[in-house]
């Protein structure tokens, strides 16, 4: 089943990790919300009829005005019957929560949240440059608790420097008695253009060894599942069978259409993304210009995104499925390195499918590249 995701490229600050495409001057908000209306009418023969899910993220969704987003539901309305989808998120950061939203988010048909909350430790939040405190995320999760939206998906990271002093105990703890359906846990990686990346670079931080690393994601996963979440994807846990609808999608590789500059499409093997300027992009939609770049996939990439996403689940990717899209010469290299990957202790076979050991799931896109076709 196909999804749609739409990108809200907007923050009040720049967090020190985030290399997603957004602006911090909301200037352009109205004329690049009328931008994304246009961009879903203009391709309305595109999405694919079998939509089961919206996801709006960015950025920060929670900064547009009720009647910005009530816009880009209307537009929706037109291509698609929103009623008939199994899931509607959105992403939320907690110093963005109050009633009136929340009100306006049931009238819309919202029924999961995904809220940004990274840390519980102001000492961690105001390192990572966040604008809201732990006093705003406890309030913030008590009002949606209040207002029984179906799905609360938290946003975690972890593998923060030791001079931070974190307890992720009390953390994870203070996470768990709000009960939410599904959390995202992400290795905090340094990446280039950010703050933490310009640090880096003089020197002046480095991201934590991979052993630590190691010992932190296994920490977070036994302590999850100790609770009842099921680890399903390297970096999601799952309540009760709560899974991310719309992500599980990506990674099964599955259609979806992307809105709103930066966003991504994927259809028939094609993938598409829109230019990631927003005055660019107001500018061409508006002329309707050309506004994205595009690349079909080749067999052996194909191929490839069959592993590297199925090594990302806890169901691994279907080998017969990959052998029915290969020559004979991959097949055999492919049938050797899995052996070599085994000895190595780093995946198992159950069956038709090649699964990561969940101890070295940190090693994924490692042993990815170990069995790509070329």
């Amino acid at each position: 089943m196909s999804g749609i995701y739409i990108h809200i490229p907007f923050c009040k600050q720049a967090c020190h990790y985030c290399d997603f495409h957004f602006s911090t001057s909301l200037a352009s908000k109205s004329n690049l919300v009328s931008a994304i209306t246009k961009e879903i009418i203009l391709r309305k023969s595109e999405i694919p009829k079998d939509v089961k899910s919206l996801y709006i993220g960015g950025g920060t969704p929670s900064l547009l005005s009720l009647q910005e987003l009530t816009t880009i539901f209307h537009s929706l309305e037109k291509v698609i019957e929103l009623r008939n989808l199994n899931e509607i998120t959105l992403e939320i950061n907690p110093e963005d929560i109050n009633e009136e939203k929340l009100d306006h988010f049931k009238a819309l048909g919202i029924n999961r949240l995904s809220i940004g909350v990274q840390s519980f430790d102001n000492k961690v939040l105001k390192w990572m440059n966040r604008i809201h405190s732990n006093q705003q995320i406890i309030d913030g999760l008590n009002l949606i608790k209040k207002y029984k939206f179906e799905d609360i998906s938290i946003d975690f990271i972890y593998g923060t420097p030791s001079f931070l002093n974190r307890n992720y105990g009390i953390e994870i703890s203070s996470i768990l008695e709000f009960d939410p359906s599904h959390l995202s846990c992400y290795l905090l990686t340094i990446e280039e253009g950010t703050y933490f990346g310009h640090l880096e670079k003089k020197n002046e931080l480095k991201s934590i060894n991979d052993l630590q690393s190691e010992q932190e994601f296994l920490w977070l996963s036994n302590k999850l599942q100790s609770k009842g979440y099921d680890h399903y994807e390297i970096s999601n846990f799952s309540l009760n069978g709560k899974y991310s609808f719309h992500n599980s999608n990506y990674w099964k590789r599955f259609s979806y259409i992307g809105f709103g500059p930066g966003a991504h499409s994927f259809i028939q093997r094609k993938r598409r993304w829109n230019i990631s300027n927003n005055a660019q992009y107001i500018k061409k939609i508006d002329l309707e210009n050309v506004f994205y770049q595009e690349e079909k996939l080749t067999t052996n990439d194909f191929i490839n995104e069959i592993i590297m996403l199925g090594l990302r689940t806890k169901n691994g990717f279907n080998l017969e499925t990959v052998f029915k899209n290969t020559n004979a010469d991959n097949k055999s290299r492919l049938i050797e390195k899995i052996k070599e990957l085994i000895n190595k202790k780093l995946i198992i076979q159950k069956q038709d499918y090649i699964i990561m050991r969940k101890e070295k799931w940190l090693l994924s896109e490692y042993v990815s590249i170990e069995l790509f076709t070329i």
